[in-house]
């Protein structure tokens, strides 16, 4: 009974410390070595099609925190294309959505972004983040008058007023927009307030505009499928593709 009794402790003891390791039962802390192995594991595992693995170890090197910065975005930005690939784009965008938090300004190669699989979904999410970033800048001090003009059209159309909207924009493209996703900002905004007053081919112009600024440009999911667009953004989108090949 004794022998049993000791036993018993001797086991609980171990299962407390390893408890203990373990983060209360969470997954083992990696060392620096171990983080890095598994994220150089998992960059294998991807790019050999072992999907579920790849998961498995990106996760846990991230997961560890201990990956440099540069590396816990690499990471990130495989398990999205790792998503994609295998049909979870929720997951994808959790992941691209999570690297652009952390860095407004990462972008993907043109390779990578071009990719059937996650290129749309990540270039509709870098379009938004743009989107805000512009916005952002525009409302500051630092703005330029066009800048301050294409946050009035933006303004404008979101309240309805239209023609007002449009004007603004247009004066904002006259002045001069410094970059160019502030330039594609005013020709999206142009094209919906065009078509929304039933001006197809002004529309039309505004969304070859933009893919002549950049030719793998993509609008969010809920903009895409407006019924007031859809059809003209669809054409233009695929001319503009074709036009690359």
């Amino acid at each position: 009974m004794r022998k049993l009794l000791l036993l018993s402790l001797a086991m609980l003891l171990a299962s407390c410390a390893q408890l203990s390791q373990n983060g209360a039962g969470g997954p083992a802390r990696l060392s620096n070595a171990e983080a890095q192995m598994r994220y150089r594991q998992g960059l294998d595992d991807f790019r050999d099609g072992h999907f579920d693995a790849a998961l498995d170890d990106l996760g846990a090197a991230m997961v560890s925190e201990r990956l440099k910065p540069a590396d816990a975005i690499n990471a990130r930005k495989h398990m999205a294309f790792t998503y994609c690939v295998t049909n979870r784009e929720a997951q994808c965008r959790e992941q691209f959505q999570a690297i652009l938090e952390i860095d407004p300004d990462f972008d993907l190669a043109s390779s990578e972004s071009g990719h059937p699989a996650w290129g749309p979904v990540w270039r509709s999410l870098k379009s938004a983040s743009d989107e805000k970033r512009v916005i952002a800048l525009a409302n500051s001090s630092a703005a330029s008058p066009a800048q301050h003009k294409l946050v009035e059209g933006v303004r404008q159309y979101a309240a309805g007023h239209y023609k007002e909207s449009l004007e603004a924009l247009e004066s904002a493209l006259k002045l001069g927009l410094p970059i160019r996703a502030d330039e594609i900002l005013a020709h999206k905004y142009a094209a919906f307030a065009y078509c929304l007053t039933h001006r197809t081919p002004l529309c039309r112009n505004e969304f070859h505009a933009i893919f002549a600024l950049d030719p793998v440009y993509e609008l969010s999911p809920a903009e895409a499928d407006h019924p007031a667009w859809a059809e003209i953004y669809r054409r233009e989108q695929a001319a503009a593709r074709a036009a690359r090949k």
